[in-house]
């Protein structure tokens, strides 16, 4: 396979807004900071660490909905 295994394309680019449908996080929306093969990784506009930054985490493709 290799080379010739076929990639899947995703319609999601850095900067979208998406909303979490499946998961830990279910509900939650946030916006795409980076694209990677199988996940997205994401920061969410309502979720905080301790010292006040959002919370960034990675998220499987099938597991949410973009918003804009």
């Amino acid at each position: 396979m290799g080379k010739e295994a076929e990639e899947k394309e995703h319609d999601i680019e850095i900067g979208d807004k998406i909303k979490v449908i499946n998961g830990e996080y279910d509900g939650e929306e946030g916006n795409v900071i980076n694209v990677y093969n199988n996940t997205v990784a994401i920061e969410f506009n309502n979720i905080f660490t301790k010292d006040k930054s959002k919370y960034r985490t990675v998220i499987k493709h099938d597991y949410y909905q973009r918003l804009n």
